[in-house]
């Protein structure tokens, strides 16, 4: 089994950058401020999953501070892109659908910042505390501290190895992708992609990128519904132009998200549509998976 090997540059990273934003952050945050705090909060949970999971268990109380300040930013992230989508569309008429939902959207976005910085003023201390320790930890396991002595980085590229192809397993999974399915199966994928991308370089680039791809994708798909579904809630008139351009769109994107997903399950994990991948039937030669090892 070859090792994901890990950059301590990269590892370390998110940490530094979330101490930096939860300091610094405004009332009114940009919204690449808003951006990074979301991104570098999943890919600092993702990291130490992978790295250390007893460290995970030592650190429950940040992280349960971590996702309620993720979760709020998230709020505020949707309406940023949503807003950026509506700010597109064509279709529009006597009603002025599209500068109604706008405005909608960025009345919605001044209260969900005002409950992001609320969230950021009741952690940020205790988070930002975590952070430190949590980086001095990685640090010590990663041997970047200078201490040569109590450190073991190939345990640890060995357990992020382990934690990779464990998330790759989870991606043979649902057997077919749907309307249904297709957002919450974005989740594993961003996982795996967090995980894979803190190697330094690594022999996994194209999927990587085909992971990051795919992720972007189905998020986009996923915005497009939500801004649909808000629409169809805050329009109330019938007919509406605004309403059947967004229909449109979020379908193809639908179509655009699924076609990219199952391209990469069919390319990597060797699954096909409306077949059973090769490990789920037990071929008798063994296949080698995205990561790169032999599987049975």
């Amino acid at each position: 089994m070859p090792f994901v090997p890990l950059d301590p540059k990269r590892v370390l990273k998110p940490t530094r950058k979330l101490r930096k934003l939860l300091k610094n952050m405004p009332k009114q945050p940009a919204p690449e401020q808003v951006h990074d705090l979301r991104t570098n909060t999943r890919r600092f949970e993702a990291i130490l999953a992978a790295v250390s999971p007893e460290a995970v268990q030592k650190e429950k109380n940040l992280l349960k501070d971590l996702a309620a300040i993720r979760k709020k930013a998230g709020k505020v992230r949707d309406m940023d892109v949503l807003t950026d989508y509506a700010a597109g569309l064509e279709a529009d008429g006597k009603d002025n659908c599209r500068v109604w939902l706008i405005e909608h959207l960025g009345a919605e976005r001044k209260k969900d910042a005002r409950k992001l910085h609320r969230a950021i003023t009741s952690h940020a201390n205790s988070v930002r505390s975590g952070l430190k320790s949590a980086s001095a930890r990685l640090e010590e396991i990663l041997c970047a501290n200078g201490d040569k002595k109590n450190c073991d980085p190939i345990e640890a590229m060995a357990q992020a190895t382990a934690s990779a192809l464990k998330l790759e397993s989870k991606l043979f999974d649902p057997a077919h992708l749907s309307r249904n399915n297709l957002h919450p199966y974005r989740l594993k994928v961003k996982e795996l992609h967090n995980v894979l991308r803190t190697g330094v370089n690594s022999t996994h680039h194209e999927f990587v990128e085909t992971l990051n791809s795919v992720k972007d994708s189905i998020g986009e798909w996923h915005d497009w519904e939500e801004l649909l579904a808000i629409a169809k809630k805050e329009l109330d008139h019938g007919n509406c132009k605004l309403i059947r351009e967004l229909k449109s769109t979020a379908d193809r994107k639908y179509a655009e998200a699924l076609a990219q997903a199952e391209s990469m399950r069919k390319k990597y994990l060797q699954i096909d549509r409306g077949r059973k991948s090769l490990r789920k039937k037990g071929a008798p030669e063994p296949v080698r998976t995205a990561t790169g090892s032999m599987a049975a």
